[in-house]
C-alpha cells in the first residue's frame, strides 16, 4: 500500500504571513518600533542635516548617545533586581510563618518611609567605605543603583502581596484535594493568576523606575539628567538651547519608558485568559 504524504499548499506561506501581520503582538512591536525610530531619526536627522544649530547639536550628542544608553542600562539593572526582591518579600508577607512575614513587613515599612534620594546618597557615600572599595566612585554608583533597586523592591513587594492575596484560599485547598502538593498548587494555581493580576501595576512601577534613575545624577552617574545639567551650563545662557536640550531629554525618557511599557503590555497580552474580559463603561 502506498503511503500518501501531505502536500504543502502553495498558499500556506501566504496565510502564515497574513496571520503574522494580523497578530496583535506583531502590530504592537511594529508600532512601538515605528514610534521610537521616528523620534530618534527626527532628532538625529535634524542635527546631521543642519536644521539645528551646529553648536546646539554638539551639546545634544552627549545626552543622545551616552545619556540614553546609561539610563537604559541603569533601568535594565534595577528592574529585574527589584522584581526578584519584591517577589520574595511579597511571598514572605503572606507566609503563615511569623519568622518570614514580620521581617518582610518591617523591611517594607522602613524602606518605603525613607526618601529614595536619601537611600542613594547613603549608599554612595557610606557603603564603599564599609566594603573598602578601591574605586570609591564606581563602587558608589553601583551601590547607589542597588539602593534604587532595594527601594522599588519594597513597593513591588506590596504589588506581589496583593497578587497573592487575590487568589482565593479555596482554590489552593481544591488543588490539594486533587492530590497536588503545596508547592505544585503554588506553581500551577497561585503563580499564574498572581502573574496576570500584578502585570499592570508592575508595568507602572517599571515606568517609575526609569524616571527615578534621574536621581542617580545627584551622585554623578552620567545618565540623561546628568548630561542635561552639564550641557545646559555650556549653552551660554541661550534660552532656546536650554529649552531644546531639556525637550530632547524628555523625549529620550519617553522613548525608554515607552519601550519598557510596551514590552510589559505585550507580556500581559500573551498571558491573557481568553474569554476573561474587563468591565467597560
Amino acid at each position: 500500500m502506498a503511503v500518501q504524504g501531505t502536500v504543502a499548499s502553495p498558499d500556506r506561506p501566504r496565510r502564515t504571513f497574513d496571520a503574522v501581520l494580523k497578530d496583535p503582538l506583531f502590530r504592537r512591536a511594529l508600532f512601538t518600533g515605528s514610534v521610537v525610530t521616528a523620534i530618534l531619526v527626527g532628532i538625529i536627522g535634524a542635527g546631521s542635516s543642519g536644521v539645528l544649530d551646529p553648536g546646539l547639536w554638539t551639546l545634544l550628542q552627549k545626552p543622545i548617545y551616552e545619556g540614553a544608553i546609561r539610563t537604559l542600562g541603569f533601568s535594565v539593572t534595577v528592574i529585574p533586581i527589584g522584581a526578584l526582591l519584591g517577589f520574595a518579600l511579597g511571598w514572605a508577607r503572606v507566609s503563615r510563618h511569623a519568622i518570614l512575614s514580620w521581617p518582610a513587613a518591617v523591611y517594607v515599612d522602613l524602606v518605603r518611609g525613607i526618601p529614595v534620594l536619601v537611600l542613594i546618597l547613603f549608599a554612595f557615600f557610606w557603603l564603599p567605605t564599609v566594603f573598602g572599595a578601591e574605586d570609591a566612585f564606581e563602587s558608589g554608583i553601583f551601590f547607589a543603583t542597588l539602593a534604587l533597586a532595594i527601594h522599588t523592591g519594597a513597593y513591588q513587594a506590596e504589588i506581589f502581596r496583593a497578587g497573592f492575596q487575590s487568589v482565593l484560599r479555596g482554590q489552593v485547598e481544591a488543588a490539594e484535594a486533587i492530590g497536588l502538593s503545596r508547592w505544585e498548587a503554588m506553581r500551577y494555581v497561585v503563580l499564574p493568576q498572581t502573574f496576570r493580576v500584578t502585570l499592570p501595576a508592575l508595568g507602572n512601577e517599571f515606568a517609575v523606575i526609569i524616571k527615578d534613575t534621574s536621581l542617580l545624577s545627584a551622585v554623578g552617574a552620567a545618565e540623561l539628567v546628568y548630561w542635561g545639567r552639564t550641557q545646559v551650563q555650556l549653552a551660554l545662557g541661550i534660552i532656546e538651547w536650554i529649552i531644546a536640550i531639556w525637550l530632547v531629554i524628555a523625549l529620550l525618557y519617553f522613548v525608554v519608558t515607552y519601550i519598557i511599557s510596551q514590552v510589559v503590555g505585550a507580556i500581559e497580552h500573551a498571558y491573557r485568559v481568553p474569554g476573561l474580559g474587563t468591565v467597560a463603561f
